[in-house]
C-alpha cells in the first residue's frame, strides 16, 4: 500500500499508479471487512472508489476502469448491506448495474461482462428479497436467470457457468418458496439439483461442488414436503 501510494503521489498523472493505488485499497477494504472492521472497510473502498470514478470520467471508453467502477460500487454496497444501511446499499449496488448494463449492452459477446451483468442482478435480488419486495426480487433474480441460461447453454463444458446457473435457479427457488407459490419453487430447485449432481459427480474432492449438492439437495426436499408443490 505504502509504495503504491508514494508511486500513485508522485504523478498523479500516472493513470497506471492510479489504477494499483486503488486495487490497494480495494485488498485492504477486503481484509478488514473479513475482520469485521465494516466502517474500516467501507473508508477503505471509499478511497478506492474516488480515484477509480477520477479515472471513468476521464475516459468513458476504457472498458477496463468502468469495470473496475462498478467493482467498487459494488463493494461499497456490500459494506453498508452489512452495516444494515439497505437503503444505500441499494443505490451502490444500482449504480454497478448500470455501468455493467453499458458494457454488456456494448458487447453482448464479452461473457466476463455478461456474467458481471448477472451477478449485479443477484446482489439487487438479494437485497430487494430482504427488503422484504419479493416481487422486485423475483424481477431481478429472473434477469440474472436469463444470462445464467444463455452462458450455460453457449458452452456446456464451462463449469462457473453452470453452477452461475445452478445458483440463479436457487435463487429462483427460495424467492417462489418465500411468495409460498411451492409449485415453481420446486421446478427450479429440480432444474439445479440436476446440474448439482451433474458437477459433483464430475469432481468428488470439490468441496463447493459438494456443498452446492448438499444445499440444493435440502432444498428440493423441503419443497417436496410441502402438499402445494404437487
Amino acid at each position: 500500500m505504502e509504495v503504491a501510494r508514494r508511486l500513485a503521489t508522485s504523478d498523479p498523472s500516472n493513470a497506471g499508479w492510479q489504477r494499483d493505488l486503488s486495487v490497494s485499497h480495494i485488498k485492504v477494504g477486503d481484509v478488514l471487512q473479513a475482520q469485521g472492521d465494516l466502517a474500516g472497510a467501507n473508508e477503505s473502498y471509499q478511497q478506492s472508489l474516488k480515484i477509480v470514478e477520477r479515472l471513468a470520467a476521464s475516459d468513458p471508453s476504457n472498458a477496463v476502469w468502468q469495470r473496475d467502477l462498478s467493482v467498487n460500487h459494488n463493494k461499497v454496497g456490500e459494506v453498508l448491506q452489512a452495516q444494515g444501511d439497505l437503503a444505500g446499499a441499494r443505490e451502490s449496488y444500482q449504480r454497478s448495474l448500470e455501468v455493467r448494463h453499458r458494457l454488456a449492452s456494448a458487447d453482448p459477446s464479452n461473457a466476463g461482462w455478461q456474467r458481471d451483468l448477472s451477478v449485479s442482478h443477484i446482489k439487487i435480488g438479494d437485497l430487494l428479497r430482504d427488503q422484504g419486495d419479493l416481487a422486485g426480487a423475483k424481477e431481478s433474480h429472473e434477469r440474472s436467470l436469463e444470462v445464467s441460461r444463455r452462458l450455460a447453454a453457449s458452452d456446456p463444458s464451462n463449469t462457473l457457468w453452470q453452477r452461475d446457473l445452478s445458483y440463479s435457479l436457487n435463487r429462483m427457488a427460495e424467492i417462489h418458496e418465500k411468495a409460498q407459490n411451492p409449485a415453481p419453487a420446486l421446478v427450479h430447485a429440480q432444474e439445479s439439483l440436476t446440474i448439482a449432481e451433474r458437477l459433483a459427480a464430475l469432481d468428488p474432492t470439490n468441496a463447493t461442488w459438494q456443498n452446492d449438492l448438499k444445499f440444493t439437495r435440502a432444498l428440493v426436499a423441503r419443497l417436496q414436503s410441502n402438499p402445494d408443490s404437487a
